[in-house]
């Protein structure tokens, strides 16, 4: 993902002469960071497990990523299909999960994937429906419908109130990383382009911008989304109007859980996979 430099990340490294690296928040060592960065968060997990708990058969966990919400499903009895883009991701979690637990992992994208199978609960967590612009969204929409089993649910999570406003605003601070021993204080710097449709994410370990070197930069780049676009575009896409409930945190964000299902009739007119 080139190009992901916010100006005054690259102004912060020109001061020093130090040269960027891009490297991109979900491959390779960005991974680590990531782990690091959002793994002991606990939010969404409650609200998961209790839609999990409603629903026969396995789950469908999409940007499965690390494994946050997916190893508490598992260790709940579930068994779990876990689809991420990136493989790195995957590797994270297939070493947290115990020997022949019940999940089956698999390198797709979440608008493309195809499967043999039907779900009753397909989730995504974290909020990383963000990272999905409107066309990759509608690619979503169609094929979640394709792997729902008649009356299956739909949920996935998004930023609301202060914490969605505060996504919207250009900011730059430090933050305080867990570490194997001892903390690590990185740069954070956020970047809000495309009249507010979407936001530049960077993140650098402070120590590591020394002059003249070359400093590894994560990045990524995401959507800002309010609960209300997406319900609109669930329905548009032929869903039940999503309830809107919020998600119990312990560090003060507010997040927002959609659930729906498919409003429309069920048959293979429209590309199921199969029963």
């Amino acid at each position: 993902m080139p190009g992901l430099i916010t100006e005054a990340m690259q102004a912060r490294l020109d001061l020093v002469g130090a040269r960027p690296r891009e490297q991109d928040l979900y491959e390779g060592e960005g991974t680590d960071f990531y782990e690091r960065l959002v793994g002991p968060d606990r939010a969404e997990i409650r609200e998961m497990l209790a839609l999990a708990r409603d629903a026969a058969g396995p789950v469908l966990d999409l940007a499965a990523g690390s494994g946050r919400v997916t190893i508490p499903l598992v260790r709940s009895g579930k068994r779990v299909t876990a689809i991420d883009l990136s493989d790195d991701m995957l590797a994270h979690l297939r070493r947290a999960l115990p020997e022949r637990s019940a999940v089956e992992c698999i390198v797709a994208d979440m608008r493309h994937f195809s499967l043999e199978a039907r779900y009753e609960l397909v989730i995504i967590g974290a909020t990383s429906i963000t990272l999905l612009d409107h066309e990759g969204r509608s690619l979503l929409y169609a094929n979640v419908r394709r792997h729902l089993a008649p009356g299956g649910v739909f949920a996935f999570t998004v930023a609301a109130g202060a914490s969605a406003q505060s996504l919207a605003v250009p900011t730059e601070r430090e933050i305080r990383v867990p570490g194997r021993g001892q903390d690590d204080i990185y740069l954070f710097s956020q970047q809000v382009e495309a009249d507010g449709a979407a936001r530049v994410v960077n993140w650098v370990r402070a120590s590591d911008v020394t002059p003249g070197g070359e400093v590894t930069i994560l990045t990524s780049r995401l959507q800002l989304l309010s609960h209300e676009v997406l319900a609109r575009e669930l329905v548009e896409a032929g869903f039940h109007e999503p309830a809107v409930s919020p998600v119990r945190t312990h560090l003060g964000a507010e997040i927002l859980l959609l659930k729906t299902s498919w409003a429309g009739a069920w048959g293979m007119a429209d590309g199921d996979v199969s029963d």
